[in-house]
């Protein structure tokens, strides 16, 4: 599944997934538009109560950080 392969990322939802990455999904933390587009996009996942990077997030995160 190479969905995200091409994807650019707005600030915004950059932001959402380096948040994600770092502590997870708190209330309020995270808009539901930029979490329903992450998880579209497959790069974060449901986990029980709380949302996490699938392997793509995290090599989308990689990426932000390589710049």
């Amino acid at each position: 599944m190479e969905r995200n392969a091409l994807v650019e990322l707005n600030p915004r939802e950059a932001m959402a997934l380096i948040q994600i990455a770092k502590a997870g999904v708190r209330a309020g933390t995270v808009s539901e538009d930029d979490l329903s587009r992450l998880h579209l996009l497959g790069l974060v996942e449901q986990r029980g109560m709380s949302m996490g990077l699938t392997a793509m997030g995290i090599q989308m995160i990689a990426r932000l950080k390589h710049g």
